[in-house]
């Protein structure tokens, strides 16, 4: 939860020794393939030329010194001629990185007028921090030029020189805690809006941090939705809904194939399933009260592949109502409801959204190349009537469309809807040396639709290219291993070297490696806390607790612990629940009956003690009408529990009443099972616990409480943020371990290491073979992943690949990836003109080539 990026490394060590160990690295069976020769360089000269060899490795390029300015464009402004910077904040062109600012005092707010926040900034970076905040402003950062340094410079800039309060009062009758944020900032993880804060107390104290809105997409829409599902007509969900995770939806899922649809257990894919609802909600701006006949055109459209897939055609739509009415019934939503449903209530809700688009005035966007369809209009809704919108992104980052991101976003639609936007570029990378960054502008040059940011390296380059070649993945892993502890020998931390691979599969051999090799490793893509069986049960007490209609999360703890309740008995249960007056159009959900005696007649008198009907009416079996009745009683003494307690000491009175503990230390591995839940419940019990992942009121955090709040507020904001965390894609605490890190090139998004392996360089892999056949903008993302590949690389990028390679049994010879061909064409030079690397599936010269 905690976790941070490893701050970029910024002093440069001596090469020549390095190189000199590097050019014999590939010993034994490892072969390397040398890249040819060496490009003339400005200084004179040229690296030898030579053929391909076995047992050694060549690096590609020679250390140059960069010219100031040199490879930057004339004009970094679109759109207007030039966006006017004040004669004091012209600066000449920056060497090196630019320096850290020194934080400030928490305690004391820098002053309006301070510019100690453009201290160390080039004129790319002033001129979109003191852009005009009455145009809209679009930033186009390439990798490494220093964008969240943009991002919070412009909010400094709006509340220290422009004096836009971060807050006002929101009542005419004014109170210290009446007050509301006016600028809100929205990132992609919960890891950068915890840096951007902790970077915004630095330049604009800890006050005036608290009053602005900072958390991502979806922490934002479930606060926005905490306060105003009500207004969303027909909806049918409370304040109190839950969240549901991938693993939650796929139960789900499981359940009605299932039990509706007659499919045979062993064979229901519910992933399949759950993907594509995922495709047709993220293809359309809102998917409330949308039916499923529509969002099966909705998803042929995102992936026009299934349209003629029999599943798609008989059943998706069916599915898709089944699905939605069961979430209704639950009160619930998933991860994309949450986006969905905050589109439909703006759209909708003429009083909801002037509430917020008076609120929050300015509008910051990070990462917005990677914004969905319902995300996109997000924004829109709240920013177009004033238009001081301002976004950052990189068309030639745009690596997501497969989970609903649209590169046109940042292409063509801003400028669309934003009439007048100004666009400022920033091309200058502080992160890769000049040879790294070269090698990457050739990848994105293949790029049919690419951005006309051309990106200049400001650190020299040299011998910082290599690619190698191995006779198979094993020989390839036992390389990376080995070439990872020999950096860690010459003083290159363990977390500051990557090992990157297109797809998941290629992680079994380099786990293997590292660990014989032993060199300590950690594969990044994990979410065990959250994902753990004891955790996610635990949880769903809670969740039980707070919403008895969340059925998922009924069925995950009404035997677990085991208490005689099962699957018969859960069925049966069922059975009577339908029988029940219907709620809403639905059979009552299961937990509302046994939890909220809903089965009641209300003209009726209860007792107290009238948990449950008699097991005739229930059609159960004495000791299983007993077992359900103490269930039921357990339950309600906890709800009891709930009223006064804060989310761990409800967890440690879950855990003591329903035996637990006993239940964990039982099993194998009980005692490290236990540590797990104790961690938990050190977590519940921190005082940020109840802050939820980004609170929409500053206020709450200016008054936080020493302890976290009690009650069914504390335990619903808990939730909230455990919901949203499960949602991340990596473990904070392996992240920060010092370690190598495995992990895909889409999860490498964001990071940068000191040294970078992209193994699997190879024809049909990178770029991927279906892909090859998809079409234009398909493989142009291919394109794209790899030069996001290569930009996380500061100063060594080895570009592996194998001779053979073993994928689900099947040993392919593959020739090695186009793409190290252009590299080797960029920095060696020569040869006559090829044609692209990247295969064409249409004639090119029928494609607009949009910027």
């Amino acid at each position: 939860m905690r976790a941070r990026v490893a701050r970029r490394v910024t002093a440069l060590a001596s090469n020549a020794r390095r190189s000199a160990d590097l050019a014999s690295i590939a010993s034994g069976r490892c072969l390397a393939r040398a890249a040819l020769g060496a490009a003339p360089t400005p200084g004179g000269g040229s690296s030898a030329r030579g053929n391909d060899q076995r047992g050694q490795t060549r690096w590609i390029g020679q250390r140059t010194a960069i010219a100031p300015g040199a490879g930057a464009p004339a004009d970094f402004t679109r759109r207007s001629p030039q966006i006017p910077i004040p004669p004091q904040h012209q600066t000449t062109p920056v060497r090196g990185p630019p320096p850290r600012q020194q934080p400030l005092t928490p305690t004391t707010p820098p002053q309006r007028g301070d510019q100690s926040h453009l201290e160390g900034m080039n004129d790319e970076q002033r001129a979109a921090i003191l852009a005009p905040i009455a145009a809209p402003m679009k930033v186009l950062a390439g990798p490494g030029s220093g964008k969240t340094r943009v991002l919070v410079g412009r909010v400094t800039h709006l509340i220290n020189e422009l004096g836009v309060p971060p807050s006002q009062v929101r009542s005419i009758h004014w109170s210290p805690y009446d007050r509301v944020g006016v600028i809100l900032c929205i990132t992609f993880t919960n890891k950068a809006a915890k840096e951007m804060k902790e970077r915004l107390v630095a330049n604009v104290g800890v006050e005036n941090a608290k009053a602005i809105t900072a958390g991502t997409f979806h922490s934002v829409a479930a606060r926005m939705l905490r306060k105003d599902v009500h207004a969303l007509e027909n909806y049918g969900r409370g304040n109190d809904f839950v969240i549901y995770d991938e693993t939650d939806t796929k139960a789900l899922l499981r359940k009605i194939l299932v039990e509706k649809f007659k499919e045979e257990k062993k064979k229901v894919d519910a992933g399949m399933v759950k993907g594509r609802i995922s495709a047709a909600k993220s293809a359309v701006d809102h998917c409330v009260g949308v039916p499923g006949s529509r969002m099966v055109r909705a998803l042929v459209d995102a992936r026009p592949n299934l349209k003629f897939d029999p599943g798609v055609k008989n059943h998706f739509a069916a599915v898709y109502d089944e699905y939605e009415a069961n979430l209704r019934a639950s009160n619930a939503l998933d991860f994309d409801d949450l986006l969905s449903a905050t589109v439909a209530l703006l759209k909708s809700s003429g009083p909801v959204r002037q509430h917020y688009q008076q609120r929050w005035r300015h509008v910051l966007v990070d990462e917005f190349q990677d914004t969905s369809l319902s995300q996109y209009e997000l924004i829109r809704e709240l920013a177009l009537p004033r238009g001081q919108v301002f976004v950052v992104g990189d068309v030639d980052q745009a690596i997501y469309s497969w989970r609903g991101a649209e590169v046109a976003n940042i292409r063509t639609k801003f400028d669309d809807d934003f009439f007048g936007a100004d666009t400022v570029m920033l091309t200058k990378n502080y992160r890769s040396t000049a040879t790294i960054v070269k090698a990457a502008r050739a990848v994105i040059g293949e790029s049919l639709s690419r951005s006309p940011l051309e990106l200049d390296a400001v650190q020299p380059g040299g011998k910082d290219v290599a690619v190698v070649a191995t006779e198979d993945e094993v020989e390839e892993a036992e390389f990376a291993a080995r070439e990872a502890a020999r950096a860690a020998r010459d003083g290159v931390p363990l977390k500051e070297i990557a090992v990157l691979y297109r797809t998941h599969h290629q992680s079994r051999p380099l786990e293997e490696a590292f660990v014989r090799a032993g060199v300590p490793h950690v594969v990044i893509g994990d979410t065990a806390f959250y994902t753990r069986k004891e955790i996610k049960d635990a949880v769903a007490y809670l969740r039980v607790l707070l919403n008895p209609r969340d059925s998922v999360s009924l069925a995950r703890i009404i035997n677990t612990p085991p208490r005689k309740i099962g699957p018969g008995t859960l069925e049966k249960l069922t059975t009577w629940s339908d029988s029940l007056p219907w709620d809403d159009g639905m059979p009552q959900p299961l937990g509302a009956a046994l939890l909220r005696r809903t089965w009641a007649n209300p003209d009726q008198g209860l007792e107290e003690d009238d948990v449950l009907p008699s097991a005739k009416e229930m059609g159960l079996g004495a000791a299983a009408h007993k077992s359900v009745s103490n269930f039921c009683r357990l339950m309600r003494d906890l709800e009891v529990v709930m009223e006064g307690s804060t989310p761990g000491e409800l967890i440690e009175a879950v855990v003591k009443s329903t035996g637990f503990k006993e239940y964990l230390i039982d099993q194998e591995n009980g005692d490290e099972r236990w540590g797990f839940i104790k961690e938990l419940i050190s977590i519940a019990n921190e005082p940020s616990a109840t802050d939820g992942m980004d609170s929409l009121e500053p206020e709450d955090d200016a008054t936080a409480p020493a302890t976290p709040a009690t009650g069914e507020k504390g335990l619903m904001d808990f939730l909230e943020g455990v919901a949203l965390l499960m949602s991340a894609e990596t473990r904070s605490e392996d992240a920060q371990a010092d370690a190598v890190k495995l992990m895909t090139m889409h999860v490498a998004k964001g990071l940068e290491f000191d040294t970078v392996f992209i193994t699997g360089c190879e024809d049909k892999l990178i770029p991927m073979e279906s892909f090859q056949k998809d079409g234009r903008e398909e493989m142009d993302e291919e394109v794209r992943l790899f030069y996001v590949g290569i930009t996380r690389a500061k100063r060594k990028l080895f570009l592996c690949r194998s001779a053979k390679r073993t994928r689900f049994g099947l040993t392919t010879y593959p020739d090695p990836s186009p793409f190290l061909a252009v590299i080797r064409d960029a920095l060696v030079g020569g040869g006559a003109a090829k044609p692209p690397a990247i295969p064409v599936p249409t004639d090119p010269r029928t494609w607009p080539r949009t910027a």
